[in-house]
């Protein structure tokens, strides 16, 4: 099968880690391409991670909306005849002129939010969408239960669901580098350090748990938060800066965040909505405990007070009280949830979801 999956860029984002790891895992038995859009020479953060057997294509896409870009996708797919074309995020809107001479081509698009944002705020984008979606022209992939009753919600009408996947080694080795660091973050034996794994964002709200944490520490609580992820949005990362404390710790983007959560005792993830957070897969692949808001897929994955906690709403006080009860843990309740987080993980794996794609991709080519 030749498959030709579609991104708008590789920057450090969730979305991009699920595309390169498909790519990667479908390219054992298929023929898959990946088309970026934009550039590479800018934002190339997991191209190293591609493997040797996916060829990757840049469009050198300009800022803004290029609609010159329109047909050059079209031009590509005419001539090198992909069986499917799988896109994520915004680049389902390239692939407009493409999809009126569909030639046989199985065009499809994973939804990696709440349906109604990853719509996107214009007409145009919802438009389009709606419009290809209900003509069958494109098939929709959504990625978790509450990802399709929000799908069916906002456009309905019923999708396919496939889980999204991470491949973790839960026996993977910690670099003595990232050791020593968690020295300095673990100030006594009894230190509890809670991973931050996404881009600084709004969305995300890590200034919300720093606030937490912060307050936990005034109430004798010893915890440490390190912050992994691209500093987004500027005045937040200012805001987190500005506590100058120990117990804040910030450290940007870093390309082995699994020897961060295999050290760390609990993922904490704050959203005020989510798709299916890779990153929450990476961490119960190595057994890190998550500490949530019931968003998106997160409420799929854990089960409040046995793999991990989650909070009543998303709300600063009712997730202060569930970073608290992690925080009560005994040692010997901590790892022992560890192990039930680790336990959680088999559905989860890249490859049962390279699986479940490939089947519906078989589906959709004999129709």
């Amino acid at each position: 099968m030749k498959i030709l999956e579609i991104i708008p860029q590789l920057s450090s984002g969730g979305g991009e880690r699920f595309v390169v790891d498909l790519c990667n895992e479908l390219s054992k038995e298929h023929d898959v391409t990946l088309m970026v859009l934009h550039s590479l020479d800018k934002v190339d953060f997991y191209l190293k991670e591609v493997s040797n057997n996916v060829r990757v294509v840049s469009m050198n896409k300009r800022m803004g909306l290029d609609i010159g870009l329109l047909f050059r996708v079209y031009r590509y797919i005419r001539r090198e005849k992909p069986d499917v074309v799988h896109t994520h995020l915004r680049a389902i809107m390239y692939i407009a002129f493409a999809i009126m001479r569909k030639n046989g081509v199985m065009y499809c698009h994973t939804v990696h939010s709440a349906a109604d944002k990853e719509a996107g705020g214009s007409f145009i984008s919802s438009g389009m969408r709606k419009f290809c979606f209900h003509r069958g022209w494109i098939t929709p992939i959504t990625i978790s239960a509450e990802s399709l009753h929000s799908f069916r919600k906002y456009y309905g009408m019923d999708a396919p669901m496939i889980f999204n996947g991470r491949n973790v080694d839960a026996g993977m080795l910690v670099s003595d580098e990232v050791k020593e660091q968690f020295k300095q973050y673990r100030h006594t034996n009894k230190t509890r350090v809670l991973i931050s794994l996404a881009r600084i964002d709004p969305v995300k709200r890590q200034t919300l748990l720093a606030r937490v944490v912060m307050r936990l520490k005034r109430e004798g609580y010893d915890l440490t938060v390190l912050f992994i992820g691209g500093e987004r949005d500027a005045q937040m990362t200012a805001e987190l800066r500005s506590y100058n404390d120990e117990a804040i710790q910030l450290l940007g983007e870093l390309h082995n965040p699994l020897e961060y959560l295999k050290m760390g005792d609990a993922y904490a993830l704050c959203s005020s909505y989510e798709g299916m957070p890779i990153s929450l897969i990476e961490a119960i692949g190595v057994g890190c405990i998550p500490v949530c808001t019931p968003v998106g897929g997160i409420v799929d994955v854990v089960h409040n007070g046995e793999n991990g906690f989650l909070s009543d709403g998303i709300g600063e006080e009712s997730y202060y009280k569930t970073v608290k009860r992690f925080l009560s843990l005994t040692d010997v309740q901590l790892k022992d949830m560890k192990q039930k987080a680790l336990a959680t993980y088999g559905p989860f794996s890249m490859y049962e979801c390279a699986r479940n794609y490939v089947r519906l991709f078989e589906k959709g080519i004999k129709k």
